[in-house]
């Protein structure tokens, strides 16, 4: 086995080498034994960094680290874009966003004829069900297909009256899913989201109390409470070496490194980087995989591990050789994000990642040495132009034969407030003229705190704050459309109709 990729323990070390030269870790098959049940549990917008087991200091994730400790830890597992529909559908197909099709939060649906995990488990005979914590993941946005059970449903509001968040915080979710597995069968896939991380960070008692001065490490916090009372109802009903349990997320929360406070516009590893955790039968416990892998490689996994059909096609794969000591596995990262050409007419930004360097395509380029600069703070694409060129050159290669991203769907006004009550920007009419995929216009890295102005006005806006939500519009140093629509609801809401008809004259 190679060191460099599995680190152990100290007190199970003995153990892991002597499984690892008898064959005991390897990829599936040679007889190992197979779930009979998967348990995957995507806690949104979790950073990696914000774990125990990741080496937070400051943190309170005992079921998150209780896996870890059981099962198998990926130091770096990279998402492949900062949006949670898009992410998710690569998560579940295997695919990386160019290949699937679904490109940004509200405006695109996975189309029927992809493969998704929940559609191959069930030809193998698992009941499936799904239990969602936020509208962005709707049935409407295709990522149903496959399940026998789709909770998505959102009359669950958050703070009725106060922010109205058109969410379910994740006790409730675990409710529902417990709810179900009192009459499911013993083999199943069971898909939980949990919300709660997502901003605004607002997590109930007593981690609002306990994480005043953090509330987003309370929001984790909660989530893992809420986790390890699902997993101790499986484990309490089923043997535990019959399941297989897979804990990750779809992105991580920037918090306001490179200035960017929440996620979407950016593509550093703050908002990539995310931990990904398997627990079940054949996979060691306390072992941890060093070498970088992909979101889109854990549908495969699943599947190889039941032994069931895989994919005809897919950008990810089968995670198994790694802990068989494979260290030559290409597991280059594909990275994008769309959102600032799609939402406000700015540049996209699309990239590579490898185990040694960052690239990203953009207005002004950015190339990091990850080893020696893993907090991607000195740009060296003007120092490193051959580098440049061959990272470029894989990229465009990696986007020939991409399908076209063309936006699916026209959310209607409910759809549209439920959205934009979670903070997300939804635009209006027909897709940005320009090159989609082509850098052009402003460079997200340039605009962030503009953008998070424009949130910040959105969210105080569904809080009936509309004096508020005028105050951060003002800082704005870009009017445009999306800005003048806001300025013109908050000034209604204020008694100013004038105003409200200026700023409508100013949108158009």
């Amino acid at each position: 086995m190679s060191a460099a990729w599995i680190a152990r323990r100290p007190w199970r070390g003995a153990a892991i080498t002597a499984l690892a030269l008898t064959g005991g870790i390897g990829a599936s098959g040679c007889g190992e034994p197979r779930p009979e049940r998967v348990v995957l549990v995507t806690i949104d917008t979790l950073r990696a960094d914000h774990l125990g087991c990741y080496g937070a200091r400051v943190s309170e994730t005992p079921a998150l680290d209780a896996l870890a400790r059981r099962g198998v830890r990926f130091a770096t597992a990279i998402a492949p874009t900062p949006l949670t529909l898009p992410s998710h559908a690569s998560l579940l197909t295997g695919l990386d966003p160019p290949n699937h099709g679904v490109r940004n939060n509200g405006t695109f649906a996975l189309e029927p004829g992809i493969p998704t995990l929940a559609a191959r488990l069930g030809e193998a005979g698992f009941a499936t069900a799904a239990f969602l914590g936020a509208v962005v993941l709707d049935r409407q946005y295709g990522l149903a297909r496959g399940f026998d059970v789709y909770d998505d449903s959102m009359t669950l509001r958050r703070h009725v009256g106060e922010t109205g968040f058109a969410e379910r915080r994740a006790d409730r979710v675990v409710d529902a899913a417990l709810a179900w597995l009192e009459g499911a069968p013993s083999r199943f896939l069971l898909w939980v989201h949990l919300y709660d991380p997502h901003a605004d960070y607002d997590p109930p008692s007593p981690f609002k109390e306990a994480w005043a001065a953090a509330p987003y490490a309370g929001e984790v916090a909660f989530a893992d409470q809420q986790l390890g009372r699902l997993l101790d109802a499986v484990d309490a009903r089923w043997p535990r070496e019959g399941t297989l349990v897979v804990a990750t997320s779809d992105h991580g929360e920037s918090l306001g490194e490179h200035g960017e406070p929440s996620h979407a516009y950016t593509l550093y590893d703050a908002t990539q980087r995310v931990p990904l955790l398997l627990r079940g039968p054949g996979l060691p416990a306390g072992a941890v995989v060093e070498a970088p892998v992909r979101l889109v490689d854990v549908a495969p996994t699943i599947l190889a591990r039941v032994d069931a059909a895989s994919f005809a096609a897919a950008d990810g794969s089968d995670l198994s050789p790694l802990l068989a000591g494979d260290d030559a596995s290409d597991r280059t990262a594909y990275l994008e994000t769309l959102a600032p050409q799609l939402d406000l007419a700015w540049s996209p930004l699309l990239g590579l990642r490898t185990p040694e360097w960052k690239y990203v395509r953009a207005p002004v380029p950015e190339l990091y040495a990850l080893r020696s600069d893993p907090h991607e703070l000195r740009n060296q694409a003007s120092q490193r132009p051959e580098q440049v060129e061959a990272l470029d050159r894989a990229l465009t290669a990696r986007l020939s034969g991409a399908r076209a991203a063309t936006r699916r769907l026209e959310p209607d006004a409910e759809q549209r407030a439920r959205l934009e009550a979670l903070g997300y920007v939804v635009p209006d009419g027909p897709t940005p003229t320009g090159d989609l995929l082509r850098p052009g216009g402003r460079d997200p890295k340039d605009g962030v705190v503009e953008l998070e102005r424009l949130s910040a006005a959105h969210r105080l806006l569904t809080q009936e704050r509309p004096a508020e939500a005028l105050a951060q519009l003002a800082l704005l140093e870009e009017p445009g459309f999306e800005v003048e629509i806001l300025r013109g609801l908050a000034k209604l809401h204020t008694g100013d109709p004038e105003g409200a008809a200026r700023a409508g004259a100013n949108a158009i």
